[in-house]
């Protein structure tokens, strides 16, 4: 399957999304393209519930959905 390279990236820092395999919300810290899978990668915080504490994760975008 070809891939476009000229695409633009699907979030810009500061949006919000989810996670697509639980739901949980993020905020996009960084994103850049990625080394060795033909998509965008994203830096992304899981914004988590109280008691429990955010933390980043990096993940492909094909793992994102609109919040």
């Amino acid at each position: 399957m070809p891939v476009d390279r000229t695409r633009p990236a699907r979030y810009k820092p500061g949006d919000r999304a989810a996670l697509k395999a639980t739901g949980q919300p993020v905020e996009i810290l960084d994103v850049r393209r990625a080394e060795f899978i033909p998509d965008f990668v994203y830096k992304v915080r899981v914004l988590a519930e109280k008691p429990a504490r955010p933390y980043n994760l990096s993940v492909p975008e094909h793992d994102l959905k609109d919040a």
